[in-house]
C-alpha cells in the first residue's frame, strides 16, 4: 500500500509517519522539494509543506505541488495531517485538496487526540478539558483562535459546508457513523467533522470510513484517525508470501481481544489446544500435541495463517494445584509442560510444512523460551522493535536457524497488536 500524508509542519509529518511505521509501512518524511522514490511499494510518504504560517496563496501552491507528487507516485490513499490545536490554514488546505481530487472526494475530520488530551464534543475542541479558545494556544501571535467550534473554524477558511457527527452518534458505533457520513455526502457536504473522546471512538470512525466504497475519503486529523483508517484499509491487503504460524499461550483478557480481532479481520479458524491435557506427565500430553498438529494440517490446506492457542472463552482455568497433588509433582513443572506442549506443536507444524512456514509469532515469554529450547536455538538475533515490549528477530542455531520470529508479552499492545505484528513482518520481507 502507498500512503501519502500532507502535513503543514515537520513535527506533524514525523509524528504521523512514526505511527504508520509501526504498522509495517516504510515511512519517510520529505521536505517540499524532496523526491519520492518510485521503486518502493509498501510505503508512507509524509510531505512537510511548511505552510502553517504562510499566506493562503503560498499554502495553496505548496499543497497542490505535494498532491501532484503523490498522484504521480500513484498513491493509494491521501491523508491530511492537521495541528492538534487547530493552528494553520486548515480550511483553505482542505479546499485545495478537494479541488484537486475527484468530485467524489470527501474529508472526514477528527481533531481529537485523546492520548494528548485533545477531545471533540458537540463539535467543540477541548485541550486538557478546556475549550481551546481559553487556553494559551488561543493567543497565537500569528493566528489567534477565537472559537472552539470546529465546524466554524473550518468554514471561516473554507468555501465548503461542514457537517458534524455528534458524540451521541459516534458512541453508537461504526454502522451509525457510516450512515451519517453517507447522509452528509448525499447532501453535498465534502467536509465532515466527527466528535471523539476516546481511541475507541476514533477506531469506530475509521472502521466506518473503510466500509464506504462509493467515495474517496480523506482523513484529516493529528494522526490517530489516519493511523486507524489505514489499519482498517490495509487489513484487506494482508496476503502472506509464505505460511505464518502464530502460537499464543497468554490467557489475558487483552490477548483474547487481540485474537478475536485477528480472526475476524483475516477470516481464519484457530486451533484450540486444551491446557488441561498438557498439564500432565501422562500420555495425554503427547496425544494432545498430535491432535493439534493434525488439526493444523487440515487448516494449512485452506488458510495461510495458523493460530495455535490455549486462549479460548470455552476453556476453563486449569487447577494446577489439584493435578500436582494427584501426580505428585510441582505446580511449576505442570505449567512448564503446557508451554513445552505448545512449543512441540509449533515445532512439528513447521516440520510438517517442510519449513514452508518461515515466519512465527509468539505471545507469552514462556512459550518463546520453550520453543527455543525445543528446537535447540541458542538465542534470538534481535533486528528491531515492532512496538514497545514486542521484538523482531531471527533464531540463532538449532533446527530452524534464521527463522523470523516476533515475540510479544501477553499484556502488550492494543486489540490490533497481533495483526499489526503480522503486517510488520510482511513489510520487512517485501523490502528484502
Amino acid at each position: 500500500m502507498r500512503v501519502g500524508v500532507i502535513a503543514d509542519d515537520l513535527t506533524g509529518a514525523n509524528a504521523t509517519g512514526v505511527k504508520l511505521s509501526k504498522q509495517g509501512l516504510f515511512a519517510v518524511t520529505f521536505l517540499g522539494n524532496g523526491r519520492i522514490p518510485y521503486n518502493e511499494k509498501e510505503m508512507a510518504v509524509c510531505i512537510d509543506t511548511d505552510s502553517r504560517y504562510v499566506s493562503f496563496d503560498t499554502s495553496k501552491k505548496r499543497v497542490q505541488e505535494s498532491l501532484g507528487k503523490l498522484q504521480d507516485w500513484n498513491t493509494d490513499l491521501i491523508c491530511k495531517r492537521i495541528d492538534s490545536t487547530f493552528r494553520g490554514n486548515i480550511g483553505q488546505e482542505l479546499d485545495t485538496i478537494l479541488d484537486t481530487l475527484y468530485e467524489d472526494a470527501a474529508i472526514v475530520m477528527c481533531p481529537s487526540y485523546p492520548a494528548s488530551g485533545r477531545m471533540t464534543i458537540g463539535g467543540y475542541l477541548l485541550v486538557d478539558n478546556q475549550l481551546i479558545q481559553v487556553t494559551d494556544i488561543a493567543n497565537d501571535p500569528i493566528q489567534p483562535i477565537k472559537s472552539s467550534f470546529v465546524p466554524k473554524l473550518v468554514e471561516d477558511q473554507s468555501d465548503r459546508d461542514v457537517g458534524l457527527i455528534s458524540i451521541h452518534q459516534v458512541e453508537q458505533g461504526g454502522d451509525v457513523i457510516r450512515s451519517e457520513i453517507e447522509r452528509y455526502i448525499s447532501k453535498g457536504h465534502q467536509i465532515i467533522v466527527c466528535d471523539a473522546i476516546s481511541e475507541k471512538n476514533i477506531n469506530d470512525v475509521a472502521y466506518a470510513m473503510s466500509q464506504i466504497k462509493h467515495a474517496q475519503l480523506i482523513p484529516a486529523d493529528p494522526g490517530p484517525l489516519t493511523n486507524a483508517y489505514i489499519r482498517h484499509t490495509n487489513n484487506k491487503n494482508v496476503h502472506p508470501e509464505a505460511d505464518f504460524l502464530l502460537t499464543i499461550g497468554s490467557v489475558t483478557s487483552l490477548t483474547t481481544k487481540q485474537i478475536e480481532y485477528l480472526l475476524s479481520e483475516l477470516k481464519i479458524e484457530p486451533v484450540i489446544v486444551r491446557p488441561a491435557a498438557l498439564a500432565t506427565l501422562s500420555s495425554s500430553w503427547e496425544e494432545e500435541v498430535n491432535r493439534a498438529v493434525r488439526e493444523t494440517e487440515k487448516l494449512l490446506k485452506k488458510q495461510s495463517f495458523l493460530v495455535v492457542t490455549t486462549n479460548s472463552p470455552e476453556q476453563k482455568l486449569v487447577d494446577l494445584n489439584r493435578i500436582a497433588a494427584t501426580e505428585n509433582v510441582s505446580k511449576d513443572l505442570l505449567a512448564k509442560r503446557i508451554t513445552e506442549g505448545l512449543a512441540e506443536i509449533s515445532r512439528k507444524i513447521i516440520l510438517k510444512s517442510n519449513q514452508k512456514i518461515d515466519k512465527c509469532f509468539f505471545s507469552g515469554g514462556d512459550v518463546t523460551a520453550s520453543f527455543c529450547e525445543r528446537v535447540g536455538a541458542e538465542g534470538i538475533d534481535l533486528k528491531g522493535e515492532v512496538m514497545p515490549l514486542a521484538a523482531y528477530g531471527e533464531l540463532l542455531g538449532g533446527e530452524f536457524n534464521g527463522l523470523s520470529v516476533i515475540t510479544k508479552g501477553g499484556m502488550v499492545g492494543s486489540h490490533t497488536a497481533i495483526l499489526d505484528s503480522i503486517k510488520y513482518m510482511q513489510s520487512l520481507a517485501k523490502r528484502r
